[in-house]
């Protein structure tokens, strides 16, 4: 038997991020056929790592991610001529890199090591993700167009943006989709049943406590319904405070639920009656995925990009200011537009009929992206190089 290829995965750290829980799941997938490494900047690791993949982390074991503009590029530095070392040391054939800084750092090692196959994956819109800061979005002008480029190939999760990347960012390299992966399971589990119109209505959301991710509207949205309408919100961040004291502000601090960073988010959210997606921009969002996966029926908004691929096959709708649109898979909303979002929560909650269609369609529509059919998809990129 031949030897298996020996391949890299390159991501900053394992968190419970949305590229994060990407790798993790593949990793998985690609010990199968490959000899894996997997290499950190930094020593989190937070989601289950395949014991067949071998980690090597860039950093010291207590060191930690940097806030200020010095200390990152202190690190940067740093990690280029470790990463390359790593690189050459286990006699990588091909890496995979993941998120804009380990794509640059990519990049540099291909120019030093031409034999190298290097496969970048963007998993946002640069030109939104980074347009408020002066200094990335100056940087990121200058270096994507010059470092991506030096690579073999992209993928990222979603036709958008690879549009991005090559109208904004000058991208001329082979770029293709692949989508994120997730476990399905053959069986929906039971979903919390309702019944009672004046029973507790549970509205559950996922994500990181940032501004692109919005839980703002959907706490004014809360606001907006009866007494009986609760909001169970996952995960943290540095707008937590703020979140709070607007949910005060707007007299729902009782029936709105902080419940932090949770492990297997999936046993938590199967017990809601609905999930919503708030973001003001996507890549290609994992938690709404996990959702479909255990059968919730799924609110988004129609934000770039996601949610109009997954609810919908990609077809256009146009969705009118306070209102939604019923959508293949799931309800659609705009962007930002509370009075919208507080109708499509209250259109599941007074019709089971239209609740129950849509849990059964979302669990059928995630099987579509469980981790062996995306696993193989990964595999044929890196066989075709």
């Amino acid at each position: 038997m031949s030897e298996k290829r020996k391949i890299a995965l390159f991501v900053s750290a394992i968190g419970f991020g949305g590229a994060e829980k990407v790798v993790s799941l593949l990793l998985h997938e690609l010990t199968k056929y490959y000899d894996v490494t997997l290499i950190l900047l930094y020593n989190e690791i937070k989601l289950p790592i395949p014991k067949d993949a071998k980690i090597i982390i860039l950093s010291k074991s207590n060191e930690t991610f940097k806030n200020s503009v010095f200390g990152k590029l202190r690190d940067n530095f740093r990690f280029i001529f470790k990463y390359q070392n790593v690189l050459k040391e286990e006699k990588i054939d091909v890496v995979l890199s993941f998120l804009v800084r380990q794509n640059i750092m990519t990049g540099i090692a291909k120019m030093f090591n031409p034999k190298l196959k290097t496969i970048i994956s963007e998993r946002c819109f640069p030109s939104i993700m980074y347009k408020d800061e002066k200094i990335t979005a100056f940087l990121t002008k200058l270096l994507i167009p010059y470092f991506y480029n030096k690579n073999d190939k992209l993928f990222s999760n979603s036709i958008y943006i690879n549009a991005d990347l090559q109208t904004n960012y000058k991208l001329k390299i082979d770029a293709s989709v692949i989508y994120n992966p997730i476990i399905t399971q053959t069986t929906k589990p039971d979903l919390t049943p309702y019944s009672d119109f004046d029973a507790i209505f549970s509205v559950v959301t996922v994500g990181r406590m940032i501004p692109v991710k919005n839980q703002k509207s959907i706490i004014e949205a809360i606001s907006l319904l009866s007494s009986n309408f609760y909001m169970e919100i996952y995960g943290d961040g540095y707008l937590h405070k703020k979140l709070d004291d607007l949910s005060i502000e707007l007299n729902v601090a009782g029936r709105v639920h902080f419940n932090g960073n949770v492990n297997n988010v999936k046993s938590y959210i199967v017990k809601g009656h609905c999930f919503v997606l708030c973001s003001l921009t996507e890549g290609f969002p994992n938690v709404v995925l996990e959702a479909m996966s255990v059968g919730l029926p799924v609110i988004c908004t129609n934000c770039m990009s996601g949610p109009l691929e997954l609810l919908n096959d990609n077809e256009s709708v146009t969705i009118l200011n306070g209102s939604f649109v019923k959508a293949k898979y799931g309800l659609l909303v705009n962007v930002n537009d509370a009075v919208g979002l507080s109708q499509a929560i209250k259109y599941l909650q007074k019709n089971p009929e239209a609740r129950q269609m849509y849990s059964d369609l979302s669990f059928e529509r995630a099987k579509t992206y469980d981790v062996s059919n995306i696993g193989i998809q990964v595999k044929n990129l890196i066989d075709s190089i």
